[in-house]
């Protein structure tokens, strides 16, 4: 289990050529935690996103990300339950509330599981100086209901 801030910004290789298709930009997932894929800015069409689902990558290392043939990559189209963590609906930097009316603070990253497929946690931060002082809060829960203005939890483990 890792953070996705830990492979954001990593290069997506194609294993047959070996060439770098571009890099990790985003998390593509829906609000049960299932994640559907990753969202990478293509080297190709002038910088373009594009979707990578999960069955198309054989591993995620420290390094890169590599999937099997390039013509797995697809076009974005979120529907209505699904959700990214910075760009196409994103949900990075909203305020997280528990179903009770308690604001826990705002979403800063999630935990993920890559050969299960699932969004393990979120990281919620309080501020630059509570992070520095107290650190960051990891809540466990699924799943979530996002909203306009706001992320509501259902439960905290």
């Amino acid at each position: 289990m890792r953070t996705f801030s830990l492979i954001k910004g990593l290069p997506v290789y194609e294993r047959e050529t070996g060439k770098v298709l571009g890099k990790v930009s985003d998390l593509y997932f829906t609000n049960t935690g299932k994640i559907e894929g990753l969202i990478m800015e293509c080297k190709k069409f002038f910088g373009r996103r594009r979707y990578i689902p999960m069955p198309a990558i054989t591993a995620i290392g420290t390094d890169g990300v590599i999937i099997a043939v390039s013509s797995a990559i697809k076009h974005i189209n979120l529907s209505g339950q699904s959700y990214s963590l910075y760009t196409h609906r994103g949900i990075a930097g909203k305020p997280v509330i528990t179903s009770e009316g308690e604001k826990l603070g705002l979403l800063d990253d999630v935990y993920f599981h890559e050969h299960l497929g699932t969004i393990e946690g979120y990281e919620i931060t309080e501020g630059f100086f509570a992070d520095i002082t107290e650190g960051k809060k990891r809540i466990q829960t699924v799943p979530i209901t996002v909203g306009e203005e706001a992320i509501i939890v259902n439960t905290i483990v």
